[in-house]
């Protein structure tokens, strides 16, 4: 499963939901560590019941879902608590992003897990970290992003812009995962495990590193960055006749490409910091000429003058693109009832790996009887019991609904 068994014996208690926990979770299964995803009877990850869905799968569960085997367990029963215990035994990784406190009311903190397997690495993400002001503070992506200066630097200036992208959830899953491996590599010369505790505003303030340091130098805020480089010429997003195409350092040879070489030796532009200073200028000439030809034969011409230029993707151009073919970006798998079901592969990749077999994303508990069975060993008896005591704690709390 995943990457040749990179972390191949590794086993992941995944408790995680949405989109922070269950990118990192996947990553590690990616990388080949067995993650078990437990869920709530009937109910499961929160992301489930998003649309758009094929055939009852959420798009979230298909886009951070596979390589992983979903299990069912109510913490809050006897034997659902019991058979959390028996899998945190036989793992190396307790994986969350409850918001904090959880963890103590379930009986699932550090403190706790290692009581019951002195090994285990236990590692939390939180909004905005287990204390301080915000830590009780309900937190996504968004808040995240806000709060930490993102949304400023985007758009044209004059109203914050969001980003398409969950960056906070990604960056501080990703970050987890690197805790996680650090914390398994010292387990090998320490023998016990490590508490991990990563915070989505701390994530994405360590990617807004190369931001925050002209603002430490200069004490100016910046402003929304727009379309093209803050500071550098001739960096970024240009029109041209059919479209857009992103242009990368490229004086004086862009001068000569557009049939404008007389910038070259013009007094605005003739050295750096005139060209600084003049970017405006600089930047409307440039895309004046860019809008003479369309931006496929800008991008022929430009690569053989070996000048750093690449299209302004859709996602249904980005699926065709031959760079995209030839590196296998976009995976395909079988799942049991959606049928074929496509992903975007795991960036890392090793020499001599073989063949890459990725488990498709898994059904709400359709792993349940196997991993009790197989990993911990209960007989069919317990697992009816199990079950049992589920099936009556979920009518109970029907039962309670009801009459609220």
């Amino acid at each position: 499963m995943g990457v040749a068994s990179v972390l191949g014996g590794v086993r992941v208690v995944d408790l995680t939901a949405a989109v922070a926990g269950p990118s990192g979770s996947q990553l590690l299964g990616d990388l080949g560590a067995e993650v078990i995803k437990i869920e709530m009877p009937g109910i499961g990850d929160m992301t489930r019941d998003a649309a758009p869905k094929l055939k009852g799968l959420s798009f979230y569960q298909l886009a951070l879902g596979r390589n992983k085997k979903s299990v069912t367990l109510d913490l809050q029963t006897g034997m659902g608590k019991q058979a959390f215990y028996d899998l945190v035994r036989v793992s190396d990784v307790v994986f969350d992003n409850f918001r904090p406190g959880v963890l103590e009311r379930l009986g699932a903190d550090f403190e706790t897990l290692r009581k019951v397997n002195p090994r285990i690495v236990s590692c939390s993400i939180t909004g905005y970290g287990p204390s301080g002001p915000y830590r009780d503070y309900p937190a996504y992506d968004d808040m995240a992003e806000g709060l930490s200066g993102v949304y400023s630097l985007c758009g044209e200036p004059g109203r914050p812009m969001r980003v398409p992208i969950p960056i906070a959830d990604l960056a501080a899953g990703f970050f987890a995962t690197n805790g996680i491996t650090a914390a398994l590599f010292e387990r090998e010369r320490t023998g016990v495990g490590r508490r991990v505790e990563v915070n989505m505003l701390d994530a994405v303030m360590y990617l807004l590193s190369f931001n925050f340091q002209p603002y430490f130098i200069t004490g100016e805020v910046p402003k929304a960055q727009g379309s093209r480089h803050p500071t550098a010429p001739m960096l970024g997003i240009f029109r041209t006749r059919n479209g857009y195409l992103v242009l990368g350092p490229s004086w004086p040879r862009i001068a000569r490409l557009i049939g404008k070489e007389w910038m070259i030796d013009d007094p605005r532009f003739n050295t750096v910091d005139k060209r600084f200073e003049n970017k405006k200028e600089l930047e409307d000439l440039l895309e004046e000429g860019l809008q003479q030809a369309d931006t496929e034969d800008w991008l022929e011409l430009m690569h053989l003058e070996d000048i750093a230029a690449a299209p302004v993707h859709t996602l249904d151009q980005v699926v065709n693109d031959p760079q995209i073919a030839h590196n296998k970006t976009i995976v395909t798998m079988h799942h049991p009832v959606c049928g074929e079901i496509k992903g975007i592969e795991c960036p890392i990749k090793y020499a001599d790996e073989g063949e890459r077999a990725h488990l498709p994303p898994p059904m709400l508990g359709q792993h349940t009887e196997e991993v009790l069975r197989d990993v911990l060993g209960y007989s069919e008896d317990k697992i009816e019991k199990l079950k049992a005591e589920e099936k009556a704690a979920e009518e109970s709390e029907s039962r309670t609904r009801r009459r609220l």
